[in-house]
C-alpha cells in the first residue's frame, strides 16, 4: 500500500508492517517503558502509538539514507517498502564498484547511530522520569540497536553488504564475494536460530524474544540464499542476449478470433500468453490475466483485440539486448513474460522465468564445448 512520496521516492507499507507496528505500540504501552509511569491508560496508549510511529520514521530515515546515496551514485530507486522486519530500498540497478556498494550499505547504520545519539540528547534534556524522556530514551536505544544489528556481517544486512564490498575489492570477483558473504551470513543466521531456540527452551520469560530471533535468523537464511542465487544467475547470464534465453513464440491467434478461441488454445498448448497477429504484423499479446477484462461479457462475445495488450504498450526487448537487463526487466515489471521483438516488428520469442532456468544449463554446456574446442 503506497502512503506517499519522499524526495521523489514512493513509500510503500506491506500488510505485515501493520502487525509489527501494532505489536510495538502495544508492548511499549503495556509491557515496556510506559507501563509503570504515572499516566492514564489513554495516555499510555497514545505514547505507545506516537513512539512506535517515531521508531518506524527512524527505520524510514535509515532506508532513505541508502536510497539517496544510491540515487546520487546513478542507481534509480523505485520505492522504499516497510514490512515486518523493518524496511528495504528497491534499487533498480547494481553498484558499479565495491567502494560505491560499501558506502551505500554503511550510510544506513550510520544514520541510525546518529539518530540514536540525537534521541539520547533529547532524553537527557527531558529527564528520564518524564514521558517524553522515556519515549526518546527508548528511541535512542532502538536506533542504536538497529544500527549495530545492521552492521553484523550477515548477508543481506548492511554489514553483510559492506563485507561483500570488501571481499569484492580484494578478490576482484563479484560472484566470489557474494558466495563468501552469503556463507558468513548463513553461519550467523543459524547461530541466531540456535540461540533463539535455546532462549525459548531454557528461559520461559524469553519465549517471545527467542521466537523473534528464530524469525530473524530464518529471514536472513532465506534472503541470503536468494541473493546468492541471483548473483550466480547474473554471472551465468553475462555475455548472453535476449535471443539466447528466449523460447520460440507460441501458436498465434488471428486478430478476428474471439476470447474463447484464445482460452481454448492456451488450455490446449499450456501457454499463458499468445501473440495476436494481423497477417505477419504483431498487434499485441493476450495473457491469461487479460480475461478479467471480460466483466459481464462471455468469452465468445469478445474479440481478443479488445482484451490484449497492444504492441505499442508492451514491455519488450530487442533480440540483441543484454540477457541480464531483460531478466531484471522481467523481475521489476511483475509480468510473466517479456516479448522479444526485432527492429522490423517481428516477434522472435518470449523470455520467461522458465525459459531462463531451462536455458542456462544449455548455455553453460555450449560455453564449455566452445572453450574445449
Amino acid at each position: 500500500m503506497r502512503i506517499g512520496k519522499l524526495f521523489g521516492i514512493d513509500i510503500v507499507i506491506n500488510l505485515s508492517w501493520l502487525f509489527i507496528f501494532a505489536f510495538v505500540a502495544w508492548s511499549l504501552a503495556d509491557v515496556g517503558p510506559f507501563r509503570l509511569m504515572d499516566v492514564t491508560p489513554a495516555q499510555r496508549i497514545t505514547l505507545g502509538i506516537i513512539t512506535s510511529l517515531l521508531f518506524f520514521a527512524s527505520v524510514l530515515a535509515h532506508e532513505l539514507a541508502h536510497s539517496l546515496v544510491a540515487r546520487r551514485r546513478g542507481i534509480p530507486i523505485s520505492r522504499i517498502t516497510l514490512f515486518i522486519f523493518g524496511g528495504v530500498s528497491n534499487l533498480e540497478g547494481e553498484p558499479s564498484t565495491a567502494p560505491v556498494e560499501a558506502w551505500i550499505a554503511f550510510v544506513g547504520p550510520l544514520t541510525s547511530i546518529v539518530l540514536g545519539g540525537l534521541f539520547m540528547v533529547a532524553s537527557l534534556a527531558f529527564g528520564h522520569a518524564t514521558p517524553l524522556g522515556e519515549a526518546t530514551g527508548y528511541l535512542s536505544w532502538a536506533n542504536f540497536v538497529l544500527g549495530v544489528f545492521n552492521l553484523l556481517p550477515a548477508f543481506p544486512l548492511d554489514g553483510g553488504r559492506v563485507l561483500h564490498a570488501l571481499v569484492w575489492r580484494w578478490t576482484g570477483s563479484r560472484l566470489r564475494a557474494t558466495q563468501i558473504a552469503a556463507n558468513v551470513g548463513r553461519i550467523l543466521a543459524i547461530a541466531l536460530v540456535g540461540y533463539g531456540a535455546f532462549r525459548m527452551l531454557y528461559d520461559a520469560g524469553s519465549l517471545s524474544w527467542g521466537l523473534w530471533l528464530i524469525f530473524i535468523g530464518w529471514f536472513l537464511l532465506q534472503a541470503g540464499g536468494a541473493e546468492q542465487m541471483q548473483a550466480e544467475m547474473v554471472s551465468a547470464l553475462q555475455g548472453l542476449t535476449a535471443r539466447d534465453i528466449a523460447v520460440p513464440p507460441p501458436e498465434a491467434i488471428p486478430a478476428d478470433a474471439t476470447a474463447d478461441v484464445a482460452l481454448q488454445t492456451m488450455m490446449r498448448t499450456g501457454n499463458r500468453a499468445l501473440p495476436v497477429m494481423l497477417g505477419d504484423q504483431l498487434l499485441g499479446i493476450i495473457t491469461m490475466g487479460d480475461f478479467v477484462k471480460l466483466t459481464d461479457r462471455g468469452p465468445a462475445d469478445a474479440y481478443v483485440t479488445s482484451l490484449m495488450t497492444r504492441a505499442t504498450d508492451l514491455k519488450s526487448a530487442l533480440p540483441s539486448a543484454s540477457a541480464v537487463e531483460v531478466v531484471q526487466m522481467l523481475s521489476r515489471s511483475g509480468v510473466a513474460q517479456i516479448p522479444v521483438i526485432d527492429e522490423a516488428g517481428t516477434l522472435v520469442g518470449f523470455v520467461t522465468r522458465e525459459s531462463v532456468l531451462k536455458g542456462l544449463p544449455l548455455q553453460r554446456e555450449l560455453r564449455r564445448v566452445t572453450k574445449a574446442a
